[in-house]
């Protein structure tokens, strides 16, 4: 593990309860991507989130029910519940009402990690001059999705990804995840630059990114504070997961990439918070 993230997987006091390992909301899905928000949901209770919440559409909940008995349900469209961090974006679609959404919860105070449909909708917002206040943000795009950020193509987040994050962080005044081979974290000054190396082909299945959100939230939920080392720290273990399943011969999917984000972090909790913390 890079030193500079250790920090991200300080291990838990022994008088911790649900409530202070840090809460997530999940709002997302739709009539065809039911199931983008509980993957996120499954990133998040693996990555240690003490209470899960989706805000989703009536298709989600029999895959909520089985993979995350736990979480508390609610309709989309309604009051979204209060947590320490909140995913909006996996599955939730490009129509208004998801744009109403997005532009309600980037304009309250709290923190957010933006993904998937919610980018696209950012886009447009903040093309409007509406990002001047509100939500502290994690952006978490794809290649493709940061081209629609910045008004550009995507072979021109190819060939300049590093320019192309600190873009986006400053445009958006947000910390930035941009996902794909040697994953980018970037400060929203622009200042801190974390170049990942874990992560293989393999990866290359959809409901990667969706999971990837879900375990920014949990750790961002739980250190608090700047989202840079937990978005950091996410993108680590996300891809040491993926490496630790390719070495063993596992199956790469996404039921057995949340487990081992589960035991990993546990494992590393152990082996690093008295060593670097």
């Amino acid at each position: 593990m890079p030193k500079e993230i250790a920090g991200g997987f300080r291990a838990r006091s022994r008088d911790a309860h649900k409530r202070s390992v840090g809460t997530v909301t999940v709002v997302g899905g739709s009539h065809g991507f039911p199931h983008a928000p509980v993957i996120a949901g499954l990133g998040a209770r693996a990555a240690g989130a003490g209470l899960v919440r989706l805000v989703v559409p009536e298709e989600s909940r029999p895959a909520a029910g089985a993979l995350l008995p736990e979480a508390t349900v609610s309709d989309l469209g309604g009051d979204i519940p209060l947590s320490d961090v909140t995913v909006v974006g996996p599955g939730l679609g490009l129509g208004e009402e998801a744009s109403t959404f997005v532009r309600d919860l980037i304009c309250k105070e709290g923190r957010l990690v933006v993904d998937a449909d919610a980018l696209t909708h950012l886009a447009a917002i903040c093309k409007l001059g509406s990002r001047d206040r509100g939500a502290t943000i994690v952006l978490t795009p794809h290649e493709g999705e940061a081209a629609r950020l910045l008004g550009v193509a995507a072979a021109d987040i190819s060939r300049g990804r590093i320019a192309a994050a600190k873009e986006i962080a400053r445009r958006y005044r947000a910390t930035v995840v941009l996902k794909g081979p040697g994953t980018l974290v970037v400060s929203p000054d622009g200042e801190k630059v974390f170049e990942n190396s874990t992560g293989n082909p393999f990866m290359a299945l959809g409901g990667m990114g969706d999971l990837l959100s879900g375990v920014v939230a949990a750790r961002w939920a739980y250190l608090g504070g700047d989202a840079f080392l937990p978005a950091a720290a996410s993108a680590w273990i996300h891809g040491a997961v993926g490496d630790a399943l390719v070495a063993d011969g596992g199956d790469m999917s996404i039921a057995n990439m949340a487990a081992r984000i589960g035991s990993m972090r546990i494992l590393l909790d152990r082996m690093y918070s008295t060593d670097f913390n």
